[in-house]
């Protein structure tokens, strides 16, 4: 058992140096006040992020209405209503039809989908998505908020933590559509229990080994990806714990944890065991790296000092440079700390490296830092083939499948940490959290002394720059779904496709082009899909995002080519829209039980689908901006 922190003496302020008089009246405020105070500022913050959007808004998404955006706003709509209607929610043929999809290998988010089960039923998984993405930054910073204000006795650190971790630039970049990876409350609960399981222990164990079960559970079924790293950066945690104290590991330190430790496993086993068996080993699982551990998403080392172009203030020259670190893909260029917040970093260290856990924390952000830089060390975009950490750790079963990027998480939150311990002493509310058996510092040492106002300057300027540096580049970009959509599928009239009815679209469903898995949802899942955009294995076990190869396939080489504009499926000419092709359009419905056909007229050479569709099947319908063929299977009859 150990002692409470011991709260420090104030600091004496005179006239000449009261710059920080404010700072100590906001953290001399009941803690309760300022929690609301520091919760209703990340609220208003947030409502930035998407505007004109607002939380809820079920008609816009951000981006486009289509790629992640929309396959995710499929995600969450298809939990509550495959449970409603009896299907698994881990695995479909509405989509992808008629091999289907494994969707505990794919980013489900199942228990967001849950607990957003009555917006989705009454305004649409749209509003679903929008509302989630909108709540993962107010909630993961109030969750970062109050675990370290537990830790550190300090209002404005763990609001400071807090904000560094809520709005920082991992969640300002996957905010861009990763709802899976942007929603992030959970990893400093499952931090703090983790503390109080292994260093503090000071409840029942048991109480607190079933808070983590269900953390985990929870966080494995928003992510898997996001539980995992954030094993892996407790694990960093555990080791430059113990050797920095190894005289603190005891039997009955670890009696303790154990006493927790086993609760956790066992719950987080039966609740988990469906899901991870169906994820490994069920039907169309995966099993090979989605991502190999060549890929390009991995951190430059210039990272946390070169803004992207999701910061606001950012020169044009550092974004040209940052915009390139993940091959142009600005939703993995996380790692952004900025040079002011860089500064601040340092002198906390420098100035409180008596304090144990700022050291430990500074080791905890260099670990995870190391990590995210995968496995070998890139600078500037040049590839120095010089191996890192993650090329051995990259490789083993079940890590295999993280992109080290995403280990940025870990480095906003700890900085957040490491930057509250500092303000706590620098105000000298409270002294932090530490380990309670470690050599105190000196009266001298814990004592905060009278600031000199060049210091004091110093510190304020920093902080604001820092605050700065990392303003994002807000609001992101939405689309009004109705308006992108064809207007069939926001009317009544959509009721007219029969339930049950596979549905052939142009757009093909394929990867980022996935508009019609948009059509669906918006339809209720009233029928089935042919194409979509998920991860599926290949006939050697791999993953490809391609849908399977359904005969005859010149079909699927026609639509797709055209679909993407450039390039083609298996073929980098289309197949010509000749006598054949209409013959084999005609077998290819029939071979799949085809009941619908849609084409898109607003879609790029949509002229050209049509064509062969009308040669095809008769001349179509024109409704709301679609032409459609009803009862295919009869048409699709060679004259």
């Amino acid at each position: 058992m150990t002692s409470a922190p011991v709260p420090l003496a104030r600091p004496r302020l005179t006239r000449r140096t009261d710059l920080w008089r404010p700072v100590l009246w906001l953290d001399d405020l009941a803690p309760w006040r300022f929690a609301v105070f520091a919760v209703l500022v990340y609220v208003v913050l947030a409502l930035f992020a998407y505007l004109p959007a607002w939380p809820g808004d079920p008609h816009r998404l951000v981006g486009c209405a289509c790629g992640d955006s929309a396959q995710q706003a499929w995600y969450l709509g298809w939990a509550p209503w495959a449970i409603l209607h009896g299907h698994n929610p881990f695995f479909t043929t509405w989509m992808e039809y008629p091999t289907g999809v494994n969707l505990a290998a794919n980013t489900e988010m199942p228990l967001l989908g849950l607990v957003a089960a009555p917006v989705t039923f009454t305004a649409g998984s749209v509003a679903s998505f929008s509302l989630l993405l909108w709540l993962a930054y107010p909630l993961s910073a109030a969750s970062a908020f109050f675990v370290l204000r537990r830790w550190t006795h300090s209002n404005v650190g763990a609001f400071w933590g807090g904000l560094l971790y809520g709005f920082s630039a991992y969640l300002v970049a996957q905010g861009l559509g990763h709802l899976n990876l942007a929603f992030v409350p959970l990893p400093p609960l499952i931090f703090m229990a983790l503390y109080e399981v292994f260093v503090r222990q000071c409840s029942r164990p048991h109480r607190l080994g079933v808070l983590l079960g269900l953390l985990m559970v929870g966080q494995y079924l928003i992510s898997p990806e996001v539980l995992m790293t954030t094993a892996l950066s407790a694990l960093c945690c555990a080791v430059i714990l113990g050797l920095a104290r190894p005289r603190a590991i005891n039997r009955v330190r670890l009696r303790y944890a154990w006493k927790a430790v086993w609760p956790a496993a066992v719950l987080s086993g039966v609740l988990l065991g469906y899901p991870v068996y169906f994820q490994l080993a069920g039907p169309l699982s995966i099993h090979s790296p989605v991502q190999p551990i060549t890929n390009p998403y991995r951190a430059d080392l210039l990272g946390p000092v070169v803004p992207t172009s999701a910061q606001r203030f950012a020169p044009g020259f550092a974004t040209n440079l940052a915009n390139r670190f993940t091959f142009g893909d600005v939703s993995e260029t996380g790692s952004y700390l900025g040079i002011p917040l860089l500064l601040l970093t340092v002198w906390s260290v420098v100035r409180y490296r008596r304090d144990r856990w700022v050291l430990v924390c500074l080791g905890l952000t260099v670990s995870v830092y190391v990590l995210s830089l995968g496995p070998t060390l890139v600078v500037a975009t040049h590839n120095t083939s010089v191996p890192l950490p993650f090329d051995v750790l990259g490789r083993l079963p079940l890590i295999d499948n993280i992109l080290p990027a995403r280990f940025a998480l870990y480095q906003s939150f700890f900085v957040g940490a490491l930057v509250a311990l500092a303000t706590a002493h620098y105000t000298g509310r409270a002294d932090p959290v530490s380990l309670q058996d470690s050599r105190r510092d000196s009266p001298k040492a814990r004592r905060s002394p009278e600031h000199a106002i060049l210091s004091q300057v110093a510190v304020l300027v920093l902080s604001i720059t820092a605050v700065i540096s990392l303003i994002p580049q807000w609001p992101r970009s939405t689309v009004d779904v109705a308006v992108a959509m064809p207007s069939f599928f926001t009317s009544a009239r959509a009721s007219r496709i029969p339930v049950g009815s596979v549905v052939l679209s142009y757009p093909f469903a394929f990867g980022t082009n996935d508009a019609a898995m948009l059509w669906q949802e918006t339809d209720l899942w009233r029928w089935r899909l042919i194409g979509g955009y998920a991860t599926t294995p290949n006939s050697t076990g791999g993953d490809t995002a391609r849908p399977p190869a359904l005969k005859p396939i010149a079909v699927q080489e026609f639509l797709i080519y055209w679909t993407n504009g450039t390039g083609g499926y298996l073929v980098n000419t289309p197949p010509p829209a000749d006598a054949r092709l209409v013959a084999q359009m005609r077998l290819y419905i029939r071979l799949h039980a085809v009941g619908t056909v849609v084409v898109d007229r607003a879609w790029p050479q949509s002229g050209i689908v049509l064509s062969v569709m009308q040669r095809a099947l008769g001349p179509p319908i024109f409704e709301g901006g679609v032409d459609l063929w009803f009862h295919a299977q009869t048409r699709a009859v060679s004259p």
